[in-house]
């Protein structure tokens, strides 16, 4: 398999590597590595290795060489990496950093070394931030890059590419070529193969798509990033609410939206936050704990309402042995729905206006496997207790448990989405405590009004 230039094969670990030159107190040997390591494998090394490494290596590589991997790099690595740096030399990495990557990295830092940093870089770079930051950080304007390619309608091809060949733009980045007027404002677009394709004469406004897809500089970055998807672009333009050209998104910043907001979506189901690592004990502590004790009350309550069946339970001792059975059940159910609702809304398959429909499709697909599966159980109940009742009793709120947890996967999401919440925000834990205290109630009830059918 051939690789680019300055990369290693694909099963080539930078982790290992380094980590092997550290132990054998080799630094120069380390150093060589780093600056022979393509970005994003001494990114990913950064993220392995002990913090005493980084710091040798942040400390000795080029401006450069570091901002290069910065590009790669999560939010919390990149802060950790930098904040014991001088303001001067986090300021000349930045300049070897794109304009929405630097955004990002300063609002990431304390303020204090932020408003250091923004001192020390560049006055056009302070200015191209300075325009990212006045937009919020998670909308289109907050993610776009102000490092793109426009030019008036009356220009030439050959014109243009003489242009570009002046510009000098970043190769790496798939820009298209836009159109603005002389307000600045966007009138089309022309895909550079046209342009470099088209006799030099050729004006580019023949060459230009004027239906341009575009988003306002307030737009969602989820649905900055589904409309690239749509119409598989590379780039999408942003503009503001007159049409004036801002900026562009590139596809391979909207691909770590996808990818970061399902990450979020998914630790957040469990009231987990998304940027824990498993390098801080106290950052997972801290992270974890509040939420933890949000289910212990959502626990307690179940065994509120198991306790206010206690005689019932004394009388047949092994109705306890179905309550994880009962719950587990409806709960596996429902994190079944609650994963497929997060995911719809997410990429925008499923709206409000949907509620009822999805509501008695999942009602249907819950009522009939929790036939099924509380047949199942109920005969397996009566097999091994010789007891009809038990089964039948043990059968039906397993049944009854499921449809709660389909519905309750259905309604928990679509209602915090309603109050402007976020529909994953912990959604698996209040699921979990529907299905623990509705099951509980419905099997525990059955049992009492047929207790003596079963005793």
């Amino acid at each position: 398999m051939t690789t680019a230039p300055g990369e290693r094969a694909p099963s080539f670990d930078p982790v290992a590597a380094m980590a092997s030159r550290i132990e054998d107190g080799d630094q120069l040997g380390a150093l060589t590595l780093a600056q022979e390591l393509h970005p994003a494998q001494l990114a990913e090394a950064f993220a392995g290795v002990d913090r005493e490494v980084t710091d040798l290596l942040v400390q000795r590589l080029t401006p450069g060489e570091l901002g290069a991997s910065l590009t790669y790099l999560e939010p919390h690595y990149r802060e950790d990496l930098l904040v014991g740096l001088e303001p001067d030399r986090i300021a000349s990495v930045l300049e070897h950093v794109a304009d929405d990557v630097a955004t990002d990295i300063v609002q990431e830092l304390p303020e204090g070394i932020g408003s250091a940093v923004m001192a020390a870089i560049p006055l056009r770079q302070q200015h191209a931030i300075d325009a990212l930051m006045e937009h919020d950080e998670e909308s289109a304007g907050g993610r776009m890059t102000g490092q793109l390619i426009a030019i008036l309608p009356d220009r030439l091809a050959g014109e243009a590419i003489e242009d570009l060949r002046s510009i000098q733009p970043d190769a790496t980045q798939p820009f298209y070529v836009y159109i603005r007027d002389a307000e600045g404002r966007l009138g089309g677009v022309v895909n550079l193969r046209s342009l470099v394709l088209a006799a030099s004469d050729t004006p580019v406004a023949e060459l230009a798509v004027t239906d341009v897809v575009s988003v306002s500089a307030s737009t969602d970055q989820e649905e900055a990033a589904r409309l690239l998807k749509r119409y598989k672009l590379l780039s999408l333009p942003v503009v503001d609410d007159d049409g004036h050209l801002l900026g562009a998104l590139t596809a391979d910043d909207l691909i770590d939206v996808l990818e970061d907001e399902a990450t979020e979506d998914m630790f957040r189901q469990v009231g987990v936050h998304e940027d824990e690592d498993l390098r801080s004990v106290r950052r997972s502590i801290r992270f974890r704990l509040p939420w933890l004790m949000v289910n212990l009350l959502t626990v307690l309550l179940a065994a509120v309402v198991v306790a206010a069946f206690e005689d019932t339970v004394a009388q047949v001792a092994v109705l306890a042995a179905f309550l994880p059975v009962v719950a587990g059940q409806g709960g596996n159910t429902g994190i079944q729905t609650l994963t497929v609702v997060v995911r719809s809304l997410a990429v925008g398959r499923l709206a409000g206006r949907n509620l009822w429909r999805v509501v008695l499709h999942e009602a249907a697909t819950g009522l009939v496997n929790g036939v099924v599966i509380g047949a199942a159980v109920g005969v397996a109940a009566w097999l091994w207790q010789g007891n009809t009742t038990l089964g039948f009793v043990v059968g039906v709120a397993l049944a009854v448990n499921m449809l709660v947890g389909v519905i309750a996967g259905v309604l928990i999401p679509m209602g915090l989405q309603r109050f402007r919440q976020d529909p994953a925000l912990s959604a698996g834990i209040w699921l979990t405590t529907a299905t623990d205290v509705l099951g509980f109630l419905v099997f525990l009830s059955l049992a009492t009004l047929l207790v003596h059918a079963i005793g």
